[in-house]
């Protein structure tokens, strides 16, 4: 689950809100390896420089019913919304709109 932060621990000891907890204030603990890792992002992935090289391709539904697929074009920003009956028809569905094109 983690730990508190050092500043937070320093505070409380500080503002003697702590009680019967032995705290070593002599030193700042080493960066913790887990709160490093967790707190890295992503690189940014670059836009391709030719459309129709790749585009992304969320389903969502609409009240738990009817499914739309959203296709953008990553180029040119160029968006499709295809209708779906349910989820299992979007490959099928992406395969005819790939075939369209």
């Amino acid at each position: 689950l983690g730990h508190a932060n050092y500043q937070t621990v320093y505070d409380m000891s500080q503002k003697d809100t702590v009680k019967g907890m032995p705290i070593d204030l002599s030193s700042a603990p080493s960066k913790c390896q887990s709160c490093v890792l967790g707190k890295q992002t992503k690189t940014p992935v670059p836009k391709k420089r030719e459309e129709g090289h790749r585009a992304t391709r969320p389903v969502c539904s609409r009240m738990g019913n009817n499914y739309i697929m959203n296709i953008v074009d990553d180029y040119t920003s160029y968006p499709w919304t295809i209708s779906l009956v349910n989820k299992d028809d979007a490959f099928s569905k992406l395969q005819a709109w790939e075939r369209a094109r």
